[in-house]
């Protein structure tokens, strides 16, 4: 099979696909980085889908997440793609979604999938930066790769620096631990300013809504991506269904990946930006369940602040 048959084999079910050489790949990211995993395929594709940019607000009652979290679970969308593919191809392969040892983003930007941007995303041209990305080694050996062309790049346009809420983002680099998508997501204590500055359940999509190439892009809807009724998260459910009985009900949403510990801290989160008082009663009788320390701490201060409100 050739470079060119393999990718138009791909794109019958992703929207952009880049091959690569295993060891160019490898080669590349050993020099930025010394935790990167040898791997024995010898060819490397790189996929993207994109997603729809939608819009639903959180309430005092249900509370949202970012949109990229809207319809099924990219994970599973990409993975069950993934198989499909392959199966047609009677070779091994190793699909890589999201959490494996791979920088995905490096991997993009040298297929020419987009560039890397000031605010950290990958974005395409056609679509922005609305797009889940994924990975594929497969063991295939083939004679050239299949690039494709990036001739787009941020020049001096700084609105993502700008409209960052907490200043994670500057000319020339990032400070994670500011991120409001990387602190909502992390098992820790949160400080005052983080939660009056958190205003999702789950993720942020700030960077990518101010930015000028997204304009006019995320309207195409993947059928996995159609609304599933799950984006609104009953802040009751939330805190008063067991652990198995709010999966089973929010099956199959991306938000579920870090639990349902974390999406009730990141609930107190918006309580304490909302100076929301209806659920004291919920949040005390959590703190009488075995709950991780950072979470405790979190759910303590949000009690003694919104107690001021009765």
């Amino acid at each position: 099979m050739n470079t060119l048959a393999l990718r138009n084999i791909f794109l019958k079910q992703f929207d952009l696909v880049g091959i690569i050489r295993t060891e160019d790949y490898l080669m590349e990211a050993k020099k930025r980085r010394k935790d990167v995993f040898d791997h024995p395929y010898p060819t490397l594709v790189v996929l993207g889908l994109r997603y729809p940019k939608r819009f639903i607000n959180s309430t005092e009652t249900d509370f949202v997440s970012s949109f990229y979290t809207f319809g099924k679970d990219y994970h599973l969308v990409m993975q069950a793609r993934i198989k499909d593919v392959m199966a047609s191809l009677d070779v091994a392969y190793e699909a890589n979604v999201d959490s494996h040892p791979y920088d995905e983003r490096l991997a993009a930007v040298m297929t020419g999938l987009g560039f890397f941007a000031k605010n950290q995303l990958i974005i395409n041209e056609t679509f922005g930066s609305y797009l889940f990305l994924g990975m594929v080694f497969i063991d295939i050996e083939l004679k050239e790769p299949y690039l494709l062309e990036v001739n787009d790049d941020c020049g001096t346009c700084t609105r993502c620096i700008e409209a960052c809420p907490t200043g994670a983002l500057f000319e020339g680099g990032y400070d994670k631990s500011k991120c409001i998508s990387f602190y909502n997501q992390e098992k820790q204590p949160v400080t005052e300013e983080q939660m009056l500055k958190n205003y999702q359940l789950f993720g942020c999509d700030i960077c990518q809504i101010v930015c000028p190439k997204n304009i006019k892009k995320g309207n195409f809807v993947h059928d996995e991506f159609q609304l599933s009724g799950k984006e609104m998260v009953s802040v009751v459910d939330l805190f008063t269904l067991t652990n198995k009985t709010f999966t089973n009900k929010y099956r199959d949403m991306a938000y579920l990946w870090k639990g349902k510990t974390l999406l009730m801290r990141n609930g107190l989160m918006l309580m304490y930006r909302q100076k929301n008082t209806r659920y004291l009663s919920l949040i005390e009788e959590s703190l009488t369940s075995n709950k991780p320390e950072w979470y405790v701490h979190t759910a303590e201060k949000v009690l003694r602040y919104l107690k001021q409100f009765e």
